[in-house]
């Protein structure tokens, strides 16, 4: 399980951010791009456009990504002449700000909802996208939450906020179960049995990347291994269609609130099903499975099995191959574990638990589907 930060610092950040955002809501035709060294959006005041705008951007054009990030770094060298009605005379503009404008323009009154933070543009969403299902909302709930269940800060085990998603990763101790490996060290001794916690991880979007969601999860004491089961109880971000004055400053609607408590309050119900013993023992069991299902074959074959599966990249590859010999598990209870390990190592906090979800597969796949990554034909 990848580190994240503490609650103290991410409750923080989470109050700064509600306190800092503005959300728009603006005709399409209003909208402007501008490339100075990076493009800038023009909706009423100027915002740099992050990523996950640009991409949202290029599919609301109907661009496809790879040409539109071919415009967007090619703005010094590809420019057209465009006749300024400023100066009564023609000048030349970058390629992709010339495009990007006259699309935009053909959109007409279509509203966009532009969420911003920090003076950037970091979302490019639909008027019907809900602004009542935002992160701190998220957290407070998660908070009570974790208090009803007898729990306390000390059983948060990682939390971050991205660009992409709010994470709280939270283990009971209350529920555990031991995994048996089912195989032995050189030398003829069994390794230790292997203690897990079930709990769950609480994800959250502002910027239409995700919905909100509550999924079972599971952590290996010994290493801090963490899995996320697939399931997952999902609230999507569409609501009522948004309103706004003439500057695009989206009006309060009592009714859409009310509609976003009563999904918020939910992720009670859900979290206790994620903490429910049974299921928990359900899945210790798939997960004991696992342990007795050896890797037939060349391992790096089989390695090379789970990353065209999972669309794991070659660094990633290379850890788990290396993770899974370090280990010495040759079953799927060690692939899986040496895909876990590897999510503590990456960079991103998203990517990371991605992996970690990608572990969780293992557990709920058709088990024909799982001999296939195992065998090495």
């Amino acid at each position: 399980m990848k580190e994240g930060s503490s609650l103290p610092v991410l409750a923080r950040e989470l109050y700064r951010q509600a306190n800092s955002k503005r959300d728009l809501l603006v005709p399409a035709s209003n909208l402007t791009v501008q490339s100075n060294g990076h493009t800038d959006l023009i909706a009423g005041e100027t915002y740099a456009v992050n990523d996950i705008a640009h991409s949202q951007l290029a599919e609301y054009l109907g661009i496809p990504k790879p040409y539109y990030d071919r415009m967007r770094c090619a703005t010094e060298n590809v420019r057209v002449p465009v006749f300024d009605e400023k100066c009564g005379c023609p000048s030349d503009n970058p390629l992709f700000d010339v495009s990007v404008n006259a699309l935009l323009r053909a959109k007409g009154d279509d509203c966009r909802l532009v969420r911003t933070l920090d003076n950037k543009a970091r979302a490019f969403l639909s008027d019907s996208y809900s602004v009542d299902l935002d992160n701190f909302d998220v957290f407070q709930v998660a908070a009570k939450v974790i208090e009803e269940q007898g729990l306390g800060p000390e059983n948060v085990v990682s939390a971050e906020i991205t660009e992409r998603k709010l994470y709280v990763k939270v283990i009971s101790p209350k529920l555990q179960a031991t995994i048996q490996p089912d195989n032995v060290r050189s030398g003829g001794m069994l390794k230790e049995p292997q203690v897990i916690q079930a709990g769950f991880i609480l994800t959250n979007s502002e910027v239409g990347l995700g919905s909100l969601s509550v999924q079972q999860t599971v952590m290996k004491l010994m290493c801090t291994n963490l899995w996320i089961k697939e399931d997952a109880y999902k609230q999507r971000h569409i609501g009522k269609t948004l309103e706004s004055d003439d500057v695009g400053t989206i009006y309060r609607s009592d009714t859409r609130i009310a509609d976003a408590k009563a999904r918020l309050l939910k992720i009670r119900d859900h979290v206790e099903s994620a903490l429910n013993e049974h299921q928990f023992l359900a899945l210790a069991q798939k997960m004991q499975e696992t342990a007795h299902i050896r890797l037939e074959g060349s391992i790096e074959k089989v390695v090379d099995n789970s990353a065209k599966r999972f669309g794991l990249i070659q660094s990633e590859k290379e850890d788990v191959l290396r993770n899974l010999i370090e280990g010495a598990d040759l079953t799927a209870w060690g692939l899986t574990n040496a895909i876990t390990q590897t999510a503590q190592g990456v960079k991103s906090y998203d990517r990371a638990t991605e992996l970690e979800a990608i572990g969780g597969k293992f557990f709920t796949m058709p088990s024909s589907e799982l001999r296939e990554i195992v065998t090495a034909n």
